[in-house]
């Protein structure tokens, strides 16, 4: 019967460190995240290798890069073409 009551006592002397935790969660004064500011991460290969490199930015990085490419590719695409006339 002693080994049960040690046993009983160490499992809850186990969750007692959790509790205060568990009593701040409900914190009305947390500040609301911005989705752009969350983290994502992505897998890219790398060239010649069956290795995958993880690659972690913000939602708003990602968003500033992809908008990036956009804005280069427009700017190939939409290029003037050159022209050689022979007379």
């Amino acid at each position: 019967m002693r080994g049960f009551q040690m046993l009983a006592w160490a499992a809850a002397a186990s969750l007692l460190p959790a509790v205060p935790v568990f009593a701040g969660a409900d914190n009305s004064d947390a500040k609301a995240v911005d989705p752009k500011d969350k983290m994502v991460c992505k897998r890219t290969q790398r060239t010649g290798t069956r290795f995958y490199d993880k690659i972690c930015k913000t939602a708003g990085q990602w968003e500033a890069i992809a908008e990036e490419h956009r804005r280069n590719l427009g700017e190939t695409v939409n290029r003037p073409q050159v022209e050689i006339r022979r007379e």
